[in-house]
């Protein structure tokens, strides 16, 4: 990855095209947009060397793209990440640089890094981008606890993902650090978490709304488990048991009863539902949207079909992915499917269906269960119709990760 620049280091050429700042800064960020835009989950290291490039051209066209260059740096190829940091926040014994460009990062992946960073140089590196950071993917070796109390200082902070960190750091360290952090919406916990109330006092971000967590459960606290007070999204991915007594002792939660609207269930759980089905969505009386292995419609009382009287489950929206037992070779009869969306999924108004989930609905019934999608749409309420994704059967792109 070429160097990154900074206005000691352009040298200015009289051979190239003068241009008004303002189209430079619209062709700066028609380059980023293009990186923004690419959503195959990858990173893209053609945008951003042409925002490099660009910024080399002159001491103009540097002022109009390094806040573009800045915002999403791509850090997993070759030194990139050296590059980086010994510009952002070079080694002590290094004379500070004057621009401060680690006030221009606000997206900071750091989750495809294994030993390129050290704890000190995570944390000084938090430290350095603070000011306007607004998602954060910490590293799997070099985040721990001594990374916390920067963390705590990114108060733009909307996205903070732990999910590839492997030391463990108590759950309630990790609530104490970002506490305060009130722009917070979205938190992923690591898979080597131990989910427990340890009677402490610390609570959650005040505004946090989308949780994703794995690892363990202490079983006996979940019943009175503080989950955060405005949670309506709650994924379980990576968790190691899911068996029917632990899942029902999580979501039977009176809080989680009373506020969940989103649940998703990730196949890359273990231990699910060994000692059989659990009628337990009938608890969550405001769950709108529900992500779940296909396999699991039996597990979870969806099929077969059964008549609910005045009271259909509430689920708007429905995305059934590969399922979570690798031997689930059955073909699901389309005429199941399509007897529950007339009865206990009256209310489906969105039904997903991922790439792994083709061999098991054939593709020739598609049609027939899109009509009765069409029907429950044409029953539901216009307001609610406008806050939903996605509309009739839709057949996903690729699967959900985890």
């Amino acid at each position: 990855m070429p160097k990154l620049v900074d206005s000691s280091e352009v040298t200015t050429s009289r051979r190239y095209v003068h241009l008004p700042t303002e189209i430079l800064v619209h062709i700066a960020k028609s380059i980023f947009d293009d990186w923004l835009d690419d959503d195959d989950g990858a990173d893209f290291p053609h945008p951003q060397v042409t925002l490099q490039n660009f910024c080399a051209v002159s001491r103009q066209w540097y002022s109009a793209g390094i806040e573009f260059l800045y915002y999403r740096p791509q850090l997993n190829k070759g030194n990139s990440f050296s590059l980086f940091t010994n510009t952002v926040c070079p080694p002590l014994r290094f004379r500070e640089r004057k621009a401060d460009l680690g006030s221009l990062v606000q997206i900071l992946n750091l989750g495809a890094l294994v030993h390129h960073s050290s704890n000190s140089l995570t944390a000084r590196l938090l430290g350095r981008v603070k000011k306007h950071l607004k998602a954060f993917v910490a590293p799997r070796i070099s985040f721990s606890i001594n990374s916390l109390a920067p963390l705590a200082k990114c108060k733009e902070l909307a996205y903070l993902s732990l999910k590839w960190v492997a030391e463990p750091i108590p759950l309630s360290a990790i609530k104490k650090a970002i506490n305060s952090l009130d722009k917070l919406r979205s938190l992923e916990l690591s898979s080597s978490m131990f989910i427990t109330d340890d009677g402490s006092s610390e609570d959650w971000p005040p505004n946090l709304e989308c949780l994703k967590v794995g690892g363990q459960f202490d079983v006996e606290k979940m019943s009175y488990f503080r989950w955060p007070r405005n949670l309506v999204g709650l994924t379980l991915c990576g968790c190691e048991n899911l068996d029917t007594p632990v899942f029902e002792q999580v979501l039977m939660n009176e809080q989680l009863c009373a506020t969940l609207t989103k649940l998703t269930i990730h196949r890359l759980n273990r231990e699910m539902f060994k000692e059989g089905p659990s009628q337990i969505l009938t608890e969550l009386v405001d769950l709108n949207s529900l992500q779940i292995p296909i396999d699991l419609l039996y597990h979870l009382l969806i099929l077969p079909a059964f008549d609910p009287g005045d009271s259909p489950s509430s689920i708007r929206e429905l995305e059934l992915t590969a399922p979570y037992d690798e031997n689930f070779f059955m073909d699901i009869d389309p005429d199941h499917i399509c007897k529950a969306l007339k009865m206990n999924l009256s209310r489906v108004c969105y039904l997903g269906i991922s790439p792994g989930c083709l061999g098991v609905i054939p593709e020739a019934s598609h049609a027939k269960i899109d009509r009765l999608v069409w029907k429950n749409i044409d029953k539901c309420p216009d307001e609610e119709l406008d806050s939903l994704f996605d509309l009739g059967l839709v057949v996903m792109d690729k699967e959900p990760l985890c």
